[in-house]
């Protein structure tokens, strides 16, 4: 009875080893088609590789600052310039998008701007004509001055302070549409202390200064949303020249493409207005022509391509990412 019993214990043995020796490799079977199905299927719920990278791989857009209006009674300093330079200085910084420094023009947010609508058509028609992809207007809306401090003494405690509001809205010039509107105010204060009476605290050009302090950390809150913005939307350049079956667009590795890259040609696309009231609606999508194939870079930021597939290109037609 006793052997018996061994036995029975030898046998219970054998087959629970055989079990759990089973059982690892049967986990990891399952694991393995569940993990593919996931995969397979999106159940993981992350982005695919393709999309990752090529959301990681997208040109740099270039950007064009108009000079903000001043939309204040206190014109002390040019403010309007300042906070301009100051926005294209920071977001020059970043290194994630183009500040074209021989870009040139004229005009200003205010030429721009009716009560208190935007002329968008010939605000996209300039940036058409600039070869930009982002238009940027702004606008100081409010600047105030105080100081306080002791009244009596030789020696006086004196605070000076400065405040402003700025708005900004960001354009899709390809798109021809807003996609971006923003305002923050900045502050900035100065700690003196001053014998008897001072003059240079009263001063235009000190409360200049105090001014763009305040302009300077208004416009830096506003660069992230900036880049944000920009980086959502989809890249675009032009055709920029043909020759032969050469085909020169206005990108290159400033811009971000490489050797290789893929470029489908799209027909610029048609202004849309609304025929009863005359507003423009944006710029419809173009025609696609075709593909090219980037093979070689020439100038500060220009690529040389040749015709993939299709045909039919011409100078300003619009190039995007395949």
């Amino acid at each position: 009875m006793k052997k018996c019993f061994y036995c029975l214990i030898w046998l219970l043995s054998i087959f629970y080893v055989v079990g759990c020796a089973r059982s690892p490799a049967y986990k990891q079977d399952q694991n393995y088609y569940k993990g593919d199905n996931q995969a397979y299927y999106g159940g993981a719920g992350g982005k695919s590789p393709t999309h990752r990278i090529e959301s990681m791989g997208q040109p740099k857009k270039r950007v064009m600052v108009l000079n903000f209006w001043n939309d204040t009674p206190i014109k002390q300093g040019d403010i309007g310039l300042f906070a301009a330079d100051e926005l294209k200085r920071r977001i020059h910084q970043t290194q994630r998008l183009i500040i074209p420094a021989d870009l040139k023009t004229e005009f200003g947010t205010q030429d721009f701007v009716h009560g208190d609508k935007v002329k968008v058509a010939q605000l996209i028609r300039e940036g058409r004509r600039m070869g930009v992809a982002v238009l940027v207007i702004g606008r100081i809306t409010k600047i105030v001055f105080r100081q306080r401090g002791d009244e009596v003494g030789l020696l006086r405690q004196k605070q000076s302070l400065a405040a402003v509001d700025v708005e900004i809205k960001l354009f899709d010039v390809s798109g021809g549409r807003e996609i971006m509107a923003a305002g923050k105010s900045g502050e900035s204060s100065s700690n003196t202390m001053v014998a008897f009476e001072s003059n240079n605290l009263e001063s235009k050009e000190y409360r200049a200064e105090l001014t763009k302090l305040a302009v300077r950390n208004a416009v830096g809150m506003l660069v992230p949303d900036v880049i944000k913005a920009v980086e959502k939307m989809s890249w675009s350049g032009h055709v920029a020249k043909i020759v032969g079956q050469k085909v020169y667009v206005n990108a290159g590795k400033v811009s971000g493409l490489i050797s290789g890259d893929i470029l489908k040609v799209l027909s610029p696309g048609d202004d849309i207005y609304d025929p009863a009231t005359g507003a423009y609606l944006g710029r419809s999508e173009g025609q696609l022509k075709g593909t090219l194939e980037v093979v070689d870079f020439i100038g500060p930021d220009g690529a040389s391509t040749e015709i993939h597939t299709g045909g039919g290109f011409q100078e300003g037609d619009v190039v995007q990412l395949y």
